[in-house]
């Protein structure tokens, strides 16, 4: 009979081979181990619940300045509040917002090499895509990745940033000195810097630089902005008093509504959220029993819904 022996017998050969268990052959022969295969399944796991981003990224990156690690940023903020310098700003990010949504790259943030420039798909939206190496004055050695997009009204910048002493030291073909402004410290070859991002498009960069380079674009693949219901869904949850009588309250949980009146469940209904032409509905219960709500607010601390087809308004604060 021929036997079938387990992967970690080639592996451990010196220490003896065993015959492959019952149970692992049922794990094997069920498709679970496939389900990890690809290396991104066992990367670490962003997400804002607030804007329903979230996003995947390896061991070799971190959100905090820790050695031998490239570090990675995200930044979140409301349209409407940015007032930040290189484009980053509520008129800017308005004009940007509009071309995006039509596929086009808008207008330039930062410092973007011009030749990095690039409009990429998120999810079903588009954002702007480039690196910037440099800033301000001729001795600046920058190295960062961008993805620059709107969702749900915020500005998103995710940046990666590359080791400046591992990649300048791996490619100083692309690096020069100016004595009279930056001493001996190597700087850009500017007339080099097109040709530093093209050899990394090509996939032939230094391993450092090609590492920084590619990691960047296996994040971005793994972005998610999620649905709008997603939100609304995580904003919704909890408990909501009546601002009008404070005796009668709403819990809404993953997929139940409940109805309290003086501290007794008045009535309890599965719910389901829809978009309609005028914005989210919140569809609870069915046949006679069905009640739909339009959401006319809802933040942190207030919820306002507008009865259908009645039209009477209800008043909430968490």
């Amino acid at each position: 009979m021929k036997k079938t022996i387990s992967l970690l017998c080639v592996l451990f050969f010196l220490s003896g081979c065993t015959q492959v268990s019952d149970s692992e052959q049922e794990f094997n022969d069920s498709g679970q181990a496939k389900a990890i295969e690809r290396e991104e399944d066992l990367w670490q796991h962003y997400e804002d619940e607030n804007t329903g981003l979230s996003f995947k990224y390896p061991h070799s990156v971190s959100l905090e300045d820790e050695e031998g690690k490239m570090k990675l940023s995200v930044t979140v903020e409301p349209v409407d509040s940015l007032e930040g310098t290189m484009g980053y700003n509520e008129e800017t990010a308005l004009k940007n917002l509009e071309s995006l949504q039509q596929g086009d790259y808008g207008e330039s943030v930062d410092f973007p090499l011009e030749a990095s420039k690039q409009v990429v798909s998120v999810g079903d939206t588009y954002a702007q895509q480039f690196m910037v190496l440099g800033r301000f004055e001729v001795c600046s050695v920058m190295l960062e990745r961008k993805l620059y997009f709107f969702h749900n009204n915020n500005q998103i910048v995710i940046t990666l940033y590359g080791s400046k002493e591992d990649i300048v030291g791996s490619s100083s073909e692309f690096f020069t000195t100016n004595p009279e402004n930056c001493a001996e410290e190597l700087i850009w070859d500017f007339e080099k810097q097109t040709d530093f991002y093209s050899l990394l498009e090509n996939g032939s960069g230094s391993v450092a630089a090609q590492e920084w380079f590619d990691t960047f674009e296996r994040i971005v693949n793994t972005v998610d902005l999620g649905t709008s219901l997603d939100v609304v869904q995580s904003q919704l949850l909890g408990t909501w008093v009546s601002t009008d009588d404070e005796r009668y309250w709403m819990v809404f949980s993953d997929d139940m509504k409940i109805d309290f009146y003086n501290n007794e469940d008045k009535l309890t209904h599965s719910y389901i959220l829809e978009e309609a032409a005028d914005g989210t509905q919140i569809i609870a219960g069915e046949g006679d029993d069905k009640v739909i709500y339009a959401i006319m607010e809802l933040s942190e601390d207030e919820l306002q819904l507008l009865h259908l087809p009645r039209g009477n308004v209800l008043k909430f604060k968490r």
